[in-house]
């Protein structure tokens, strides 16, 4: 299975809802090309004006130079179907020209993917072929050229929706290199939350605790983000129920408490459950990952506080 922002996906998966978006974007221009033996002849679909479509999803995250490699070698093996399936593609096409040859992907990681397909589009206008328009081109597009039919298309194939965020290592240091006000703000309260429970040797616990708020609030904006790309309503709504929450937060942070990491827990666990009851369609992770990066922005301003 391979891990996106937009998520989870095998190659069957991947192409369902890569066919499910072709079909809301050009309606009846758009015809599906069935895989039977021996097989799609490199093209999965196709558009009266001369696009051509090819899905492909990895099997597994690999890193980006891997990843790289299986998107090139599947490019090259599938334009050279547009030689060896000639005769097969001019019966399914009749007089269409293919003018773009377009390769989806959910995840682009490295330009050389744009330059191979620059490269191909070079090499295949050279080639004598019934099939090809004279101005015929190579793309390579991401999950969002999907956008906005993507959202139509997740809810048909999965159950739940999952999407991911994963903030680099460099974007976390630049954070807490730069924000020292709320880096302050998480380290006070996280001392308080450790000295209020008699742990010892705080110091280097307080800074795991604040790295990994800093973690789940990137992560979080991350995920909020291609949330908001493909379902902008649902958005909206989280955004004026967590605003809501955060009034009840501050209020119950005025009163003072024996524990502070049991307050803290508490309004985790009634925050999670908030989220879970207001969108059954979320996946267990994602209401998880939501309500930690929420945690995480109270914690570095001053919603929830320890008096």
């Amino acid at each position: 299975m391979f891990i996106t922002n937009f998520g989870t996906f095998d190659g069957n998966s991947w192409e369902s809802v890569c066919q499910i978006c072709f079909k809301q974007k050009y309606g009846d221009e758009y015809s599906e090309v069935k895989a039977s033996s021996p097989g799609d002849h490199g093209i999965e679909g196709f558009t009266r004006s001369g696009k051509v479509f090819q899905c492909y999803c990895p099997n597994d995250n690999y890193n980006s130079d891997k990843l790289y490699e299986e998107q090139r070698d599947k490019i090259t093996k599938d334009l050279g179907k547009l030689k060896i399936f000639e005769k097969q593609i001019k019966l399914l096409l009749g007089d269409i020209k293919i003018k773009q040859w377009i390769f989806v992907t959910p995840k682009i990681d490295k330009n050389e993917l744009i330059k191979h397909c620059t490269s191909k589009t070079i090499e295949f206008r050279r080639v004598s072929s019934e099939v090809l328009d004279k101005d015929f081109e190579v793309l390579a597009q991401d999950a969002e050229f999907l956008l906005p039919h993507l959202q139509v298309a997740l809810k048909e194939v999965s159950p739940k929706v999952l999407f991911a965020g994963t903030a680099a290592d460099e974007d976390k240091i630049n954070y807490k290199n730069t924000e020292s006000s709320l880096v302050d703000n998480s380290n006070r309260k996280h001392r308080q939350r450790l000295e209020n429970n008699n742990v010892l040797k705080i110091e280097q616990k307080v800074d795991n605790l604040t790295d990994k708020t800093i973690k789940n609030f990137l992560d979080g904006k991350e995920v909020l983000q291609n949330w908001y790309n493909v379902f902008p309503s649902e958005y909206e709504r989280f955004i004026k129920i967590v605003s809501q929450v955060e009034e009840k937060v501050e209020e119950e942070c005025l009163f003072t408490t024996s524990n502070y990491n049991e307050r803290y827990k508490d309004i985790q666990e009634m925050l999670e459950e908030k989220l879970q009851n207001s969108f059954p369609d979320l996946d267990t992770i994602m209401v998880t990952d939501l309500a930690n990066h929420v945690i995480a922005d109270w914690i570095l301003r001053c919603p929830l506080n320890f008096e």
